[in-house]
C-alpha cells in the first residue's frame, strides 16, 4: 500500500489552534517517490505549515504515472490541510 504519513501540526502553532492549509508542486519520479529539490510551494498559510509539508514528503509513496505503458516523472499539485484535534489542544494545554 502507498505510504503517505499526514504531516504533523506544528508544535510552535499549537496554541493558536488555527487552521492552514498548503498547496505544494513537486515532481514525482518513475518509482513513485517525491524528488524533494523540485518541491515548491504554490500557497502557504504560515511557513512552518510549509516545513511540516516539507518533513513529510520523503516518506511519502506514490504510484507512478504511466505513458504508453512507460513509467514517467510528473509534476504533482497536492493540497495539505491542517487542523488541530481537540485531543491535541487539551493534552497540550495541560503541560
Amino acid at each position: 500500500s502507498l505510504s503517505r504519513p499526514q504531516p504533523q501540526y506544528p508544535e510552535a502553532l499549537l496554541f493558536t489552534g488555527v487552521p492552514g492549509q498548503v498547496l505544494a508542486e513537486f515532481v514525482v519520479d518513475t518509482l513513485g517517490h517525491v524528488e524533494l529539490d523540485t518541491f515548491g510551494v504554490i500557497s502557504s498559510t504560515n511557513p512552518k505549515f510549509t516545513e511540516a509539508v516539507q518533513r513529510a514528503l520523503p516518506d511519502w509513496a506514490y504510484a507512478p504515472a504511466m505513458l504508453q505503458g512507460r513509467r514517467v516523472r510528473q509534476l504533482v499539485q497536492q493540497p495539505f490541510s491542517f487542523v488541530v484535534d481537540s485531543a491535541v489542544l487539551k493534552r497540550a494545554s495541560r503541560q
